[in-house]
Parts: C-alpha cells; structure tokens; sequence
C-alpha cells in the first residue's frame, strides 16, 4: 500500500529477503531485484538484507519518490532496535485497514511488514512478534489496545506515533532506489574501467584524487546539536495532543450524558483511556456481572448495548465485557500548538505546582515530578542546548467530582491517560468516592 503523506509517499506491506551467499550484498540484493523483476528497491550498502515493492504496487505507474515505512520506523533512534509498529487507518463507512511493521535489531523482519484487513490476522501477528526478538520492544502506533496480546514479562510500552511523525523521519535512507546492475559482462566492464582510470590518474597522486572527489562531492554541511534537537522536536510536533483543561471537562461530559452504569444488568466496573489525544480518545469501557446478579447473559448485555459503543469482547469465563467508544476530547491540537509559547521552569512549578499541592486535600495522590529535557538529547550533551524544552510528568488520583478543578489548569498541560474506577459500594469521604478517577499527563516548560 503506497500512502500519501503530506506530498512524501511510504510504503507498507513490502517483500523482505535476507542476503545470503558469497558475493557482495549490494550484488546479491541486485540479483534478486532481477529474480523478482523488481524496479524498486530498498538497499543499503553492506546491509544483509533488502526489501521490493509487492505485486499490486509494483504495478502502479508513481515517478515520484517511495519510501520504505519499515525503514523509516528502523531509523527513529527511540523506537529501536526493537519495535511493533501497528497504526490504524478508518475511513467512514469502511473497515479498518491496520499498517504492521515489525523491527528487530533495527531492521525490518521478515513477514512482519504487511497490509492487514482482519483483526484475527492482526492479533496472529502480535503474538508471533515476541517470539522474533530478544529482550523489551515496543508498541507504536495508535492501536494500545493490543498491549494486552503482549506477553507482560517483556515490559512492552505503548508509544504513541502517527504517519505524520512517520513521513517526517522518512529520507534518503529509506528511499526506494533502482536497483543496480551487476551482470558478468558489466563487472568485466567495471574492472576495466578502473584499471584505465587507474593508470591515467596514477601520476596526479592519490592526494590530488581526493581533493578533486571532495571539490566533486562535497560532503553535506554539518548540523549543529541546536538544529538537530530542532528537528526532533519538529518531527514531534505534529502529534496530536489534549489539553486538560479542555479534554477532562469534556470526557467527564460525555461521562454523564453516554455512559449508563448498567447495560442489560451488567454493572460499569471501569473506564481506560490509554492514549488520549484530540479530537477523539479510544476508551475501553468494562462492565462485569457483580455477584449475585441473576439472570443475565451475553445476550442480555448485547441487546441493551446503545450503538455509540463497539462490538463487546467477552472475558474472565463470560462474566466481563469489554466496549470500545470514541470520545470527543476538544479540537484537533497538535504539540506545536502547544510548544509555541511555555512559561519558565520556575513559573511551571509555582503555578501549576500550586494547583496540585491545592488538591491533595481532597485527593489520594496529586504530584508534578522533576523537569528533564523533552526530545532527543544530542550526543553533545544537554550543555549544547539553549532553551531547550522541559517536560514533567504530572498525575492525580481521587474522586471524580475532583473533575470540575480540572478546566483551571494551564494550556502546557496535556493529559495522556484517563482511568475511572467505579465502585459503587464503596463509602464515599473526602479522599474517597464510588468513582475513583486517575489521570496522567505532561508539563511542558522552557527557560
């Protein structure tokens, strides 16, 4: 599948193929370009392995530019060297297309970059991938909801990314190229060449060679730490995010108005929303039977369930069930919204600190931790940096009617997780109530 991202084309759902044999990689990856009759090629100098379009999109008629997606992903330093990519693309009235791309060692695996349309495909390939890789990896992409798929020992994170991250780390390293000749007659061909030129250009000296190949070829200025750690954080701010004082007063709405507390006798047990971003937050909703309930099944729950929510997954022998909904958390707000104008450390801490330190009154936890550095940290060290941008992890947990302080804070902060608890026999006091509410998220500052 070949998707246009701002102008720039990537490509998902290529042929992967590992080198093997004695000749140089770069003619092996040629040779079996020619076997396959491939135009396109993904190949990188001395890497071991190598990529070609599939049969469908090899046949497309595109001049311009194609960029592997798995090779991009493989050149993101903080997603590597192990990585899951999934993404989600929904088209109204269509279903799901899912974009996997499977990293190991930080290269693509074989078997592992695929275009797919169903979701027992999809959850076949989440299982297969810890088996491929060694030690922690990651899960990118805006699909969290596989984590569970995902063995727990691994330690397996959700990192949300977008294509619009994707296409902004595509370059020359994951472009498609056409491959090279490497014929018997064209390497003779080759030989001789160099010999003749060899000999003509002995008497220059090598010295005067290379002068003359570096006045040819000049090599590409060097950015300094400054302007590398602006491209990251230009790569970053294109995601989308939610601010909270917008998006909680907006979740806690459709909280009231949407969410009723039993479906067909099945009792709401809790809310997780694990990546919440604007305009819309994925939410997982789960209701239980609560002991003692008597006469309700699966068909009971499916019947009354309203159409704003998903189709239920039913868990723990039938007595739990699973809906997702899309919940609206405010206007579409990417990051570069956000990181234009941010108050000083000092002000962060002062003013939203003082927010937080107000709410442990009437909360179980209220805490902004320490400031570090937001983005990749050049390997110059922070010292290379000026102004750069700060970020705080920030979380509170406490009743639900905590929710209407919310709307007060600052827009540098953004909230990244919401998870409601609901316990209806629980006694309500002041740090305590039958809807226990636990919301986290970042800080942004700069000095």
């Amino acid at each position: 599948m070949i998707l246009d991202i701002h102008g720039k084309k990537l490509v998902f759902g290529m042929q992967w193929r590992t080198l093997t044999g004695s000749d140089a990689p770069s003619a092996l990856a040629a040779d079996i370009a020619r076997e396959v009759r491939a135009t396109r090629i993904w190949h990188d100098d001395q890497a071991l392995h190598m990529g070609y379009l599939d049969t469908a999109d090899a046949q497309a008629k595109i001049k311009d530019k194609l960029y592997s997606g798995a090779s991009s992903i493989a050149r993101v330093p903080e997603l590597v060297p192990n990585a899951l990519f999934v993404f989600r693309l929904e088209a109204p009235g269509q279903a799901p297309v899912y974009l996997v791309c499977g990293i190991v060692k930080g290269r693509p695996r074989v078997g592992f970059d695929q275009v797919v349309r169903d979701e027992k495909t999809l959850a076949q390939l989440a299982a297969d991938f810890p088996a491929k890789c060694d030690g922690e990896f990651k899960l990118v992409g805006n699909a969290p909801e596989l984590l569970p798929l995902l063995p727990s020992e691994r330690h397996v994170t959700h990192v949300p990314y977008t294509l619009d991250m994707l296409a902004a780390h595509a370059g020359p390293a994951a472009l498609l190229k056409k491959p090279r000749t490497t014929s018997q007659r064209k390497r003779v061909l080759t030989l001789a060449v160099l010999v003749a030129v060899a000999a003509v250009g002995w008497p220059y000296g090598k010295a005067e060679y290379d002068a003359y190949q570096r006045r040819l070829h000049p090599p590409p200025p060097q950015k300094t730490p400054a302007e590398r750690y602006a491209d990251d954080l230009a790569a970053r701010a294109v995601g989308p995010v939610a601010l909270a004082g917008v998006a909680l007063p907006a979740w806690v709405q459709w909280f009231a108005n949407d969410v009723p507390l039993q479906i067909g006798g099945w009792s709401l047990a809790s809310i997780n929303c694990a990546d919440v971003v604007t305009p819309k937050a994925n939410c997982a909703l789960t209701f239980e039977i609560r002991q003692g309930a008597k006469g309700l099944t699966n068909q009971t729950f499916v019947t009354a369930l309203p159409d704003a929510f998903g189709a239920p997954v039913f868990q723990a022998n039938d007595t739990k069930a699973v809906v997702r909904a899309q919940v609206p958390v405010g206007e579409a707000r990417n990051l570069g919204a956000v990181l234009e104008q941010l108050p000083k450390a000092m002000a962060l801490r002062v003013g939203f600190g003082s927010q937080l330190q107000t709410l442990r009154t009437v909360a179980t936890k209220a805490e902004l931790k320490d400031l570090s550095i937001f983005g990749t940290v050049p390997p110059e060290g922070p010292a290379s940096l000026l102004h750069p941008a700060l970020l705080a992890l920030w979380e509170i947990s406490g009743p639900l009617r905590n929710v209407t302080e919310f709307a007060a804070f600052p827009p540098n902060v953004t909230v990244k997780a919401i998870d409601l608890v609901v316990n209806l026999d629980a006694a309500s006091d002041l740090k305590q109530s039958k809807f226990m509410l636990t919301v986290k998220g970042d800080a942004f500052a700069r000095d």
